[in-house]
């Protein structure tokens, strides 16, 4: 089960404590208690900290650049109970109309994965800290290297989404 926590912002993490990393292929319009209703992307993060494993659902309103997380009742998790809440998560953002897609962040090269650490708006400690989205074909906000980065990652993802049918 997971609820939403207010006082979170971001997820910043170090690179060796990602265990994994799904993110939204599509944008559903969802409208989260106390926020705008608007188009959202969905983020689920594994972490391994000092005492286990934890898995956190990021909802990001870029829209409005505010952000929505939801964190389990169970923490610090072995291995195994961390697989189960994994699969919990991937069903709950699911279940709000996303599709998702395992990034792989853990086979990523070193560069790729702190360019993702720097750009994504889970990582950031402040969702109003994240680019801005992008406004069409040649805006500036398409013309960043990590928009590029980002881009690529997201058309390998659809990509996979569609020779899976």
């Amino acid at each position: 089960m997971f609820t939403f926590d207010e006082r979170i912002r971001g997820l910043p993490a170090a690179r060796d404590q990602v265990v994994a990393l799904y993110q939204s292929i599509n944008s559903p319009h969802l409208a989260i208690p106390g926020k705008q209703a608007g188009p959202a992307q969905a983020s689920i993060v594994g972490v391994r900290g000092p005492g286990g494993f934890v898995v956190f659902v990021y909802l990001f309103l870029a829209e409005v650049g505010d952000c929505a997380v939801y964190v389990p009742d169970r923490r610090n998790l072995s291995a195994e109970d961390y697989k189960d809440l994994e699969a919990e998560a991937v069903a709950f953002v699911e279940s709000m109309g996303f599709m998702v897609d395992n990034m792989n962040f853990r086979t990523l090269s070193a560069p790729q994965q702190d360019e993702l650490l720097k750009t994504l708006p889970v990582f950031l400690k402040d969702p109003k800290l994240a680019p801005p989205p992008s406004s069409g074909p040649g805006s500036k906000a398409t013309q960043l290297e990590p928009q590029q980065a980002k881009k690529s990652i997201h058309s390998a993802s659809l990509a996979r989404l569609f020779t899976s049918f």
